[in-house]
């Protein structure tokens, strides 16, 4: 790849196991490795505070897209790599208006590539807070495109008709067939219609959170999105899921409301390319009862044999309560495995698990959790058999949240998470793994 005159790029050479790792940023050199084990390599915008990575992946080639929060702006950029992520081009902004973007760890950009050979398509949603009127609140989703490797991007739009009031975003993405895109995200575009039904019928005024509906769009190679509702009464504030099978299915999974206030997990299947859904299926009564958002949603891959692997974080009674991660897997999307736990090496409040699928047909799981006062990230794997490995530590010293992964190479996987030292400070760490 021709790079200019001061290169922007820093390559960071790991430690043995770990790989070559490139990141970059605009305006300098912006990588530094950590200096304590295990080593990682870094992404962010000088100057910055830069968080709430996503990762895709097509082949050799790797996008990553984060926000960077600057003087009150925040915006999202975007890195790619050709080489499975040993080294990363120089981070261009997606959107072009400055700061049209909010984010949180369960509210990343998203992005995925579709396409092949030259013709390469990289899509990234995002959202945006509070849109119109102050007392009206009018949350969007974004959306811009790349037809060059992520060099230049399309004009932002939205996703959706911009007179829906309401909030609305907790985006999930990822690629189909013949190049389209399947989203899915909480929606509160008729909020305040239930909400005034409902006080008519009951004659009483809604308290606590507005309600939110799930949806599901595709997006097309020619930019429309067709959106299709999913279920009604999801927790109002946790990320969603979305995963396609070869034979155009698509599988959503999110956090429902059951009866008694139950924040557990749900999932529905649509074997029309997302037209339509089955109803919901509870995926395990772990009758999380909680008037209020855990902001701590599920992670879901189909594999090919077309096995559902989903991974989530819930309530546990053991001693003192605490949030502990479990993972099932359905052959039907009808029913599933009962939960096994995952293993956290006795650490508390471990939460947003995100998970890849293996070549021996398990899965690999990745996310943060408490240690020493300090929340870091960590992995394990998950056989065919539902034998777990020993977990690991990837990050360091620094607080470390709201891991991404995507698979990298036949035996090993990218893992990205925000890495802050300080309440200004923090950059986008990675560390390759090896699923061998």
């Amino acid at each position: 790849m021709k790079m200019t005159t001061g290169i922007r790029r820093a390559l960071v050479t790991a430690a043995a196991g770990v790989g070559v790792i490139a990141a970059a940023s605009i305006g300098g050199p912006s990588v530094r490795a950590a200096q304590s084990t295990p080593p990682a390599a870094t992404l962010g915008v000088p100057g910055a505070v830069n968080s709430t990575p996503s990762l895709a992946v097509l082949g050799r080639m790797v996008a990553a897209v984060w926000t960077a929060t600057k003087d009150g702006s925040v915006n999202v950029y975007l890195a790619t790599s050709h080489d499975g992520g040993a080294t990363f081009a120089e981070p261009r902004r997606v959107n072009d208006q400055d700061s049209d973007v909010s984010a949180n760890g369960e509210q990343p950009p998203r992005v995925v590539i579709t396409g092949s050979g030259a013709a390469r398509t990289l899509t990234v949603l995002w959202s945006k807070r509070n849109e119109g009127p102050q007392r009206a609140r009018r949350d969007a989703i974004r959306m811009a495109r790349s037809t060059d490797g992520g060099r230049t991007f399309s004009p932002a739009r939205y996703t959706h008709d911009p007179a829906f009031s309401g909030a609305r975003g907790w985006e999930s993405l990822t690629a189909g067939t013949a190049g389209a895109v399947h989203s899915v995200w909480l929606d509160g575009r008729d909020a305040e219609k239930k909400i005034a039904e409902a006080t008519t019928h009951t004659g009483m005024a809604h308290k606590g959170q507005p309600p939110q509906d799930v949806y599901h769009g595709t997006l097309g190679p020619d930019g429309r999105m067709v959106e299709s509702l999913i279920a009604s009464g999801v927790c109002f504030c946790c990320k969603t899921a979305v995963a396609v099978d070869s034979r155009g299915g698509v599988y959503a999974a999110w956090r429902h409301i059951f009866p008694g206030s139950m924040r557990d997990m749900a999932f529905a299947k649509s074997t029309d390319g997302g037209r339509h859904f089955d109803p919901l299926v509870r995926v395990s009564e772990d009758k999380w009862e909680l008037n209020g958002c855990p902001e701590d949603g599920p992670t879901l891959a189909v594999d090919a044999a077309g096995v559902i692997h989903i991974a989530w974080a819930t309530l546990v009674s053991q001693g003192e309560p605490q949030k502990a991660l479990f993972y099932a897997t359905s052959r039907d999307g009808k029913t599933f495995s009962p939960r096994a736990r995952v293993p956290t090496a006795g650490v508390t409040n471990p939460g947003h698990p995100q998970m890849v699928l293996t070549p021996d047909g398990g899965a690999a799981i990745t996310w943060d959790e408490m240690a020493d006062g300090v929340r870091r990230v960590s992995f394990t794997r998950v056989s065919r058999t539902g034998a777990f490995r020993p977990p690991q530590a990837l990050s360091a010293s620094d607080t470390s949240s709201h891991p991404v992964m995507v698979r990298s190479g036949a035996g090993g996987v990218l893992v990205a998470w925000t890495s802050r030292a300080a309440a200004d400070s923090s950059l986008i760490k990675m560390r390759r793994v090896s699923i061998d």
